[in-house]
Protein backbone atom coordinates (compact mmCIF):
# COMPACT_ATOMS: atom_id res chain seq x y z
CA UNK A 1 0.00 0.00 0.00
CA UNK A 2 1.65 3.65 -1.07
CA UNK A 3 -0.86 7.00 -1.27
CA UNK A 4 0.25 10.20 -1.34
CA UNK A 5 -2.00 13.13 0.21
CA UNK A 6 -1.84 16.92 1.20
CA UNK A 7 -1.36 17.36 4.82
CA UNK A 8 -4.02 19.71 5.50
CA UNK A 9 -6.34 17.27 4.22
CA UNK A 10 -5.03 14.94 6.10
CA UNK A 11 -5.52 16.18 9.45
CA UNK A 12 -9.26 17.53 8.90
CA UNK A 13 -10.20 13.75 8.23
CA UNK A 14 -8.54 12.71 11.19
CA UNK A 15 -9.56 14.66 13.13
CA UNK A 16 -13.28 13.45 11.93
CA UNK A 17 -12.72 10.06 12.93
CA UNK A 18 -10.79 10.46 15.71
CA UNK A 19 -13.93 11.80 17.59
CA UNK A 20 -15.33 7.79 17.27
CA UNK A 21 -11.52 6.48 18.53
CA UNK A 22 -11.74 4.14 21.53
CA UNK A 23 -10.82 6.01 24.98
CA UNK A 24 -11.11 2.91 27.45
CA UNK A 25 -9.73 -0.08 24.96
CA UNK A 26 -11.18 -3.26 25.50
CA UNK A 27 -9.38 -4.46 22.22
CA UNK A 28 -6.39 -2.90 21.01
CA UNK A 29 -7.77 -3.05 17.14
CA UNK A 30 -10.20 -0.06 18.61
CA UNK A 31 -7.91 2.50 19.59
CA UNK A 32 -6.98 2.26 15.47
CA UNK A 33 -8.04 4.45 12.42
CA UNK A 34 -8.80 2.44 9.52
CA UNK A 35 -7.31 3.84 6.28
CA UNK A 36 -8.57 2.21 2.91
CA UNK A 37 -7.98 2.91 -0.55
CA UNK A 38 -11.58 3.14 -2.46
CA UNK A 39 -9.91 4.44 -5.65
CA UNK A 40 -7.49 5.59 -7.62
CA UNK A 41 -7.58 8.94 -6.39
CA UNK A 42 -9.24 9.00 -3.25
CA UNK A 43 -9.10 7.18 0.71
CA UNK A 44 -11.33 5.82 3.24
CA UNK A 45 -11.10 6.75 7.33
CA UNK A 46 -12.75 4.79 9.42
CA UNK A 47 -12.75 4.26 13.48
CA UNK A 48 -15.32 3.04 15.76
CA UNK A 49 -15.66 2.28 19.79
CA UNK A 50 -18.78 0.45 18.88
CA UNK A 51 -21.27 2.71 20.03
CA UNK A 52 -20.06 4.93 17.80
CA UNK A 53 -18.49 5.02 13.83
CA UNK A 54 -17.90 7.37 11.70
CA UNK A 55 -16.02 6.92 8.36
CA UNK A 56 -15.06 10.32 5.77
CA UNK A 57 -13.44 10.24 2.19
CA UNK A 58 -10.42 12.55 0.50
CA UNK A 59 -8.92 13.07 -2.07
CA UNK A 60 -5.25 11.52 -2.67
CA UNK A 61 -2.89 10.07 -5.46
CA UNK A 62 -2.92 6.41 -5.09
CA UNK A 63 0.40 4.83 -6.15
CA UNK A 64 -0.52 0.62 -4.36
CA UNK A 65 -4.11 0.13 -3.33
CA UNK A 66 -4.37 -2.09 -0.05
CA UNK A 67 -5.54 -0.98 3.63
CA UNK A 68 -4.63 -0.98 6.97
CA UNK A 69 -5.08 0.19 11.12
CA UNK A 70 -2.91 2.65 12.58
CA UNK A 71 -3.27 4.16 15.94
CA UNK A 72 -5.61 7.05 15.53
CA UNK A 73 -4.45 9.56 18.47
CA UNK A 74 -0.59 9.72 17.31
CA UNK A 75 -1.08 9.54 13.75
CA UNK A 76 -3.31 12.91 14.23
CA UNK A 77 -0.54 13.91 16.37
CA UNK A 78 2.15 13.06 13.87
CA UNK A 79 0.51 14.41 10.75
CA UNK A 80 -0.28 17.63 12.81
CA UNK A 81 3.42 18.49 13.64
CA UNK A 82 4.36 18.29 9.67
CA UNK A 83 4.41 21.06 7.31
CA UNK A 84 2.12 21.52 5.45
CA UNK A 85 3.04 19.94 2.23
CA UNK A 86 2.07 16.17 0.66
CA UNK A 87 2.83 13.43 3.02
CA UNK A 88 3.31 10.35 1.52
CA UNK A 89 2.41 6.57 3.33
CA UNK A 90 4.26 3.34 2.47
CA UNK A 91 3.28 0.00 4.03
CA UNK A 92 5.33 -3.27 4.55
CA UNK A 93 2.77 -5.88 4.57
CA UNK A 94 5.29 -8.50 5.72
CA UNK A 95 5.47 -6.22 9.01
CA UNK A 96 2.54 -3.94 8.63
CA UNK A 97 5.14 -0.94 9.62
CA UNK A 98 4.07 2.27 7.90
CA UNK A 99 6.79 4.74 6.94
CA UNK A 100 4.88 8.53 7.08
CA UNK A 101 6.94 10.84 5.40
CA UNK A 102 7.11 14.57 4.40
CA UNK A 103 10.01 17.02 3.12
CA UNK A 104 12.78 15.88 5.67
CA UNK A 105 10.47 14.02 8.10
CA UNK A 106 10.43 10.88 8.48
CA UNK A 107 7.91 8.54 11.10
CA UNK A 108 7.50 4.80 11.15
CA UNK A 109 4.37 3.36 13.07
CA UNK A 110 3.33 -0.10 13.25
CA UNK A 111 -0.07 -0.52 12.22
CA UNK A 112 -2.38 -3.76 12.65
CA UNK A 113 -3.92 -6.10 10.54
CA UNK A 114 -7.22 -4.43 8.65
CA UNK A 115 -9.11 -8.12 8.82
CA UNK A 116 -9.02 -7.41 12.20
CA UNK A 117 -10.97 -4.30 12.43
CA UNK A 118 -14.77 -4.23 12.89
CA UNK A 119 -17.63 -4.18 10.08
CA UNK A 120 -19.48 -1.31 9.68
CA UNK A 121 -23.28 -0.58 10.16
CA UNK A 122 -24.03 -1.37 5.91
CA UNK A 123 -27.29 1.00 5.40
CA UNK A 124 -26.81 0.74 1.58
CA UNK A 125 -29.53 -2.09 1.61
CA UNK A 126 -31.94 0.09 3.84
CA UNK A 127 -33.85 2.35 1.83
CA UNK A 128 -34.11 5.44 4.36
CA UNK A 129 -34.69 9.39 3.21
CA UNK A 130 -33.24 12.08 2.85
CA UNK A 131 -33.87 15.47 4.50
CA UNK A 132 -32.38 19.29 4.46
CA UNK A 133 -28.65 19.02 6.33
CA UNK A 134 -29.18 23.23 8.12
CA UNK A 135 -32.92 21.20 9.63
CA UNK A 136 -31.04 18.64 11.45
CA UNK A 137 -27.70 20.41 12.17
CA UNK A 138 -29.81 23.28 13.70
CA UNK A 139 -31.98 20.86 15.57
CA UNK A 140 -29.53 19.24 17.05
CA UNK A 141 -27.45 22.05 17.88
CA UNK A 142 -30.39 23.82 19.62
CA UNK A 143 -31.48 20.78 21.13
CA UNK A 144 -28.88 18.24 22.15
CA UNK A 145 -27.27 20.17 24.97
CA UNK A 146 -29.85 19.73 27.03
CA UNK A 147 -29.38 15.91 27.57
CA UNK A 148 -28.28 13.96 31.13
CA UNK A 149 -24.52 14.22 31.08
CA UNK A 150 -24.40 11.98 33.97
CA UNK A 151 -25.63 8.50 32.56
CA UNK A 152 -25.34 8.68 28.66
CA UNK A 153 -26.97 5.16 28.15
CA UNK A 154 -30.35 5.93 29.08
CA UNK A 155 -33.50 8.04 27.84
CA UNK A 156 -32.54 11.30 29.74
CA UNK A 157 -28.34 10.95 27.68
CA UNK A 158 -30.16 10.99 24.18
CA UNK A 159 -31.59 12.90 21.72
CA UNK A 160 -35.01 12.15 20.78
CA UNK A 161 -35.80 12.56 16.73
CA UNK A 162 -39.45 12.32 15.53
CA UNK A 163 -40.89 12.40 11.88
CA UNK A 164 -44.65 12.05 11.44
CA UNK A 165 -46.99 12.97 8.81
CA UNK A 166 -44.44 15.70 7.70
CA UNK A 167 -43.77 16.87 11.12
CA UNK A 168 -40.00 16.55 12.33
CA UNK A 169 -39.25 17.19 16.23
CA UNK A 170 -36.26 16.99 18.31
CA UNK A 171 -36.14 16.99 21.73
CA UNK A 172 -33.77 16.50 24.71
CA UNK A 173 -34.12 16.54 28.84
CA UNK A 174 -31.86 15.91 31.86
CA UNK A 175 -34.87 16.49 33.76
CA UNK A 176 -34.32 19.63 35.07
CA UNK A 177 -34.63 21.39 31.74
CA UNK A 178 -36.43 20.67 28.47
CA UNK A 179 -35.51 21.64 24.99
CA UNK A 180 -37.62 21.16 22.01
CA UNK A 181 -37.82 22.52 18.54
CA UNK A 182 -39.68 21.20 15.83
CA UNK A 183 -40.44 21.95 11.85
CA UNK A 184 -42.73 21.56 9.10
CA UNK A 185 -41.50 19.27 5.95
CA UNK A 186 -42.75 20.01 2.66
CA UNK A 187 -42.91 16.15 1.23
CA UNK A 188 -42.03 15.89 -2.48
CA UNK A 189 -44.52 15.97 -4.80
CA UNK A 190 -43.93 13.51 -7.79
CA UNK A 191 -43.82 16.00 -11.03
CA UNK A 192 -46.79 16.78 -13.15
CA UNK A 193 -47.18 15.50 -16.07
CA UNK A 194 -48.83 17.35 -19.27
CA UNK A 195 -48.46 17.00 -23.58
CA UNK A 196 -47.07 19.19 -25.68
CA UNK A 197 -47.84 18.29 -29.56
CA UNK A 198 -47.96 14.00 -29.30
CA UNK A 199 -45.05 14.11 -26.04
CA UNK A 200 -45.66 14.02 -22.82
CA UNK A 201 -43.55 16.74 -20.64
CA UNK A 202 -43.01 16.87 -16.90
CA UNK A 203 -44.07 19.82 -14.99
CA UNK A 204 -41.84 21.18 -12.45
CA UNK A 205 -43.69 21.36 -8.89
CA UNK A 206 -43.79 25.17 -7.40
CA UNK A 207 -42.75 23.69 -4.03
CA UNK A 208 -39.55 22.94 -2.83
CA UNK A 209 -38.82 19.26 -1.95
CA UNK A 210 -37.43 18.71 1.90
CA UNK A 211 -38.37 15.51 2.31
CA UNK A 212 -38.01 12.96 -0.55
CA UNK A 213 -41.18 10.86 0.61
CA UNK A 214 -43.53 10.55 3.78
CA UNK A 215 -41.85 8.70 6.62
CA UNK A 216 -41.93 7.81 9.76
CA UNK A 217 -39.42 7.38 12.64
CA UNK A 218 -38.58 7.24 16.11
CA UNK A 219 -35.44 7.42 17.79
CA UNK A 220 -33.16 8.01 20.96
CA UNK A 221 -30.23 8.52 19.80
CA UNK A 222 -27.43 9.13 22.34
CA UNK A 223 -26.27 12.50 22.36
CA UNK A 224 -22.45 12.47 21.63
CA UNK A 225 -23.25 10.76 18.77
CA UNK A 226 -25.45 13.90 17.70
CA UNK A 227 -22.77 16.30 18.46
CA UNK A 228 -20.72 14.24 16.43
CA UNK A 229 -23.26 14.81 13.24
CA UNK A 230 -23.61 18.48 13.72
CA UNK A 231 -19.76 18.55 13.35
CA UNK A 232 -19.84 16.65 10.10
CA UNK A 233 -22.75 18.74 8.67
CA UNK A 234 -21.34 21.94 9.99
CA UNK A 235 -20.01 22.80 6.84
CA UNK A 236 -22.21 20.98 4.64
CA UNK A 237 -25.60 22.15 2.79
CA UNK A 238 -27.69 19.80 0.62
CA UNK A 239 -29.33 16.52 1.73
CA UNK A 240 -28.16 14.28 4.99
CA UNK A 241 -29.55 10.49 4.28
CA UNK A 242 -30.96 8.88 7.14
CA UNK A 243 -31.52 5.28 7.92
CA UNK A 244 -32.35 2.71 10.62
CA UNK A 245 -30.85 -0.83 10.46
CA UNK A 246 -29.92 -3.20 13.00
CA UNK A 247 -30.52 -1.41 16.62
CA UNK A 248 -28.49 1.33 14.65
CA UNK A 249 -29.03 4.46 13.04
CA UNK A 250 -26.72 6.17 9.97
CA UNK A 251 -26.38 9.37 8.61
CA UNK A 252 -24.66 9.76 5.06
CA UNK A 253 -23.83 12.82 2.95
CA UNK A 254 -21.58 12.74 0.17
CA UNK A 255 -18.23 12.92 2.03
CA UNK A 256 -19.10 11.35 5.46
CA UNK A 257 -20.80 8.63 7.20
CA UNK A 258 -22.00 8.30 10.66
CA UNK A 259 -23.56 5.00 12.70
CA UNK A 260 -25.08 5.09 16.31
CA UNK A 261 -26.28 2.55 18.12
CA UNK A 262 -29.92 3.32 19.61
CA UNK A 263 -31.39 3.74 23.30
CA UNK A 264 -33.81 1.77 24.01
CA UNK A 265 -37.39 2.74 26.01
CA UNK A 266 -39.81 5.16 25.65
CA UNK A 267 -39.53 8.72 25.91
CA UNK A 268 -41.07 11.22 28.40
CA UNK A 269 -44.49 12.48 27.11
CA UNK A 270 -42.76 16.16 26.80
CA UNK A 271 -45.60 17.87 24.71
CA UNK A 272 -47.36 17.93 28.32
CA UNK A 273 -44.59 19.79 30.56
CA UNK A 274 -44.95 22.75 28.75
CA UNK A 275 -47.46 25.37 30.33
CA UNK A 276 -50.51 26.02 28.33
CA UNK A 277 -50.74 29.76 29.57
CA UNK A 278 -49.01 32.42 31.20
CA UNK A 279 -49.65 34.84 33.97
CA UNK A 280 -46.16 36.99 33.77
CA UNK A 281 -44.50 37.75 30.05
CA UNK A 282 -41.21 39.55 29.74
CA UNK A 283 -38.54 40.50 26.91
CA UNK A 284 -35.39 41.90 26.58
CA UNK A 285 -32.82 42.13 24.17
CA UNK A 286 -30.35 38.68 24.24
CA UNK A 287 -27.18 39.82 23.73
CA UNK A 288 -27.85 42.66 26.66
CA UNK A 289 -28.80 39.88 28.85
CA UNK A 290 -26.27 37.19 28.37
CA UNK A 291 -23.74 39.66 28.81
CA UNK A 292 -24.48 40.53 32.58
CA UNK A 293 -25.71 37.38 33.32
CA UNK A 294 -22.35 36.02 31.97
CA UNK A 295 -20.84 38.45 34.26
CA UNK A 296 -23.00 38.05 37.75
CA UNK A 297 -22.01 34.26 37.22
CA UNK A 298 -18.47 35.07 38.46
CA UNK A 299 -20.19 34.97 41.67
CA UNK A 300 -22.27 32.14 41.85
CA UNK A 301 -21.97 29.41 44.12
CA UNK A 302 -19.19 27.00 42.11
CA UNK A 303 -21.51 24.06 43.40
CA UNK A 304 -25.13 25.15 42.56
CA UNK A 305 -24.37 27.79 40.33
CA UNK A 306 -27.19 29.79 41.72
CA UNK A 307 -28.54 33.44 40.31
CA UNK A 308 -31.27 35.05 40.98
CA UNK A 309 -33.77 37.17 38.60
CA UNK A 310 -35.80 40.01 40.27
CA UNK A 311 -38.68 41.09 37.57
CA UNK A 312 -40.52 44.57 38.22
CA UNK A 313 -41.19 47.75 36.01
CA UNK A 314 -38.78 47.72 33.76
CA UNK A 315 -35.75 46.49 35.10
CA UNK A 316 -34.35 42.92 35.35
CA UNK A 317 -31.95 42.45 37.99
CA UNK A 318 -29.76 39.64 38.33
CA UNK A 319 -27.92 39.01 41.06
CA UNK A 320 -25.72 35.74 43.14
CA UNK A 321 -24.49 35.83 46.10
CA UNK A 322 -21.60 33.47 47.46
CA UNK A 323 -21.51 33.19 51.67
CA UNK A 324 -17.94 34.55 52.67
CA UNK A 325 -17.28 35.25 48.73
CA UNK A 326 -19.24 38.15 47.86
CA UNK A 327 -22.10 39.55 45.72
CA UNK A 328 -22.56 40.60 42.32
CA UNK A 329 -25.48 42.52 40.70
CA UNK A 330 -26.53 43.69 37.17
CA UNK A 331 -29.64 45.73 35.82
CA UNK A 332 -30.81 44.99 32.31
CA UNK A 333 -33.82 46.61 30.37
CA UNK A 334 -36.87 44.45 29.02
CA UNK A 335 -40.44 44.92 28.90
CA UNK A 336 -42.83 43.20 31.12
CA UNK A 337 -46.22 42.54 31.89
CA UNK A 338 -47.43 40.91 35.31
CA UNK A 339 -46.75 41.21 38.93
CA UNK A 340 -43.80 41.76 40.79
CA UNK A 341 -41.89 38.10 40.57
CA UNK A 342 -38.35 36.60 42.02
CA UNK A 343 -37.30 33.51 40.36
CA UNK A 344 -33.64 31.67 41.29
CA UNK A 345 -32.21 29.46 38.26
CA UNK A 346 -29.28 27.34 37.32
CA UNK A 347 -26.83 30.09 35.51
CA UNK A 348 -25.12 27.42 33.28
CA UNK A 349 -28.43 26.39 32.26
CA UNK A 350 -30.04 29.87 31.22
CA UNK A 351 -26.60 30.81 29.22
CA UNK A 352 -26.88 27.38 27.30
CA UNK A 353 -29.88 28.09 25.68
CA UNK A 354 -29.29 32.04 25.56
CA UNK A 355 -26.28 31.40 23.74
CA UNK A 356 -27.84 29.38 21.29
CA UNK A 357 -30.62 31.32 20.05
CA UNK A 358 -30.13 32.94 16.73
CA UNK A 359 -32.76 35.99 17.47
CA UNK A 360 -31.57 39.39 18.43
CA UNK A 361 -34.58 39.43 21.32
CA UNK A 362 -36.27 36.91 23.77
CA UNK A 363 -39.15 35.91 25.10
CA UNK A 364 -39.68 34.48 28.47
CA UNK A 365 -43.24 33.32 30.02
CA UNK A 366 -44.24 32.55 33.70
CA UNK A 367 -46.32 31.47 35.85
CA UNK A 368 -44.77 31.48 39.56
CA UNK A 369 -41.73 31.63 40.96
CA UNK A 370 -41.29 28.10 41.05
CA UNK A 371 -43.38 27.14 38.03
CA UNK A 372 -41.25 26.37 34.92
CA UNK A 373 -39.60 29.08 32.78
CA UNK A 374 -40.29 28.96 29.03
CA UNK A 375 -37.80 30.41 26.76
CA UNK A 376 -38.38 31.41 23.39
CA UNK A 377 -36.50 33.43 20.73
CA UNK A 378 -39.15 36.18 18.79
CA UNK A 379 -39.26 35.53 15.46
CA UNK A 380 -38.65 31.83 16.27
CA UNK A 381 -42.50 29.57 17.02
CA UNK A 382 -40.57 26.47 16.10
CA UNK A 383 -38.42 26.40 19.40
CA UNK A 384 -38.95 26.39 23.08
CA UNK A 385 -36.58 25.62 26.08
CA UNK A 386 -38.21 24.72 29.49
CA UNK A 387 -36.43 25.70 32.55
CA UNK A 388 -37.26 24.26 36.01
CA UNK A 389 -36.42 27.41 38.91
CA UNK A 390 -34.98 25.90 42.03
CA UNK A 391 -35.59 27.00 45.33
CA UNK A 392 -33.51 29.81 46.78
CA UNK A 393 -32.80 30.23 50.57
Amino acid sequence: MHFTVQKDVLVKALKDVNSAVATRVVQPILSNVLIETTEADSLSFKATDLDLAIETRIPAVVHTGGSITLPGRKLLEIVGKLPNEPVTFQIDKENLETTVTCKRSKFKIVGLASDDFPKLTDSKSVEGFLMPADVLRKSITQTAFAAATYDSNTILGGVYLVIENGNFECSATDGSRLAHRSENLNVSVPSAKKVEGDKEVEVKSSSTATLERPVALKAIIPARACTEVVKLLDAQGGEVRIAIVGGQITFQTEHYFLSSRLIGGEYPRYQELFPTEYKHLVNFNREEAMQAIERVSVMSDERTHLIKLHFEGETLQVSANTPDIGLAQEEVSMRFEGQVLDVAVNVRYLLDVLQRLAASEVRVEMTGALKPLIIKAVGDDNYKYLLMPVQAR
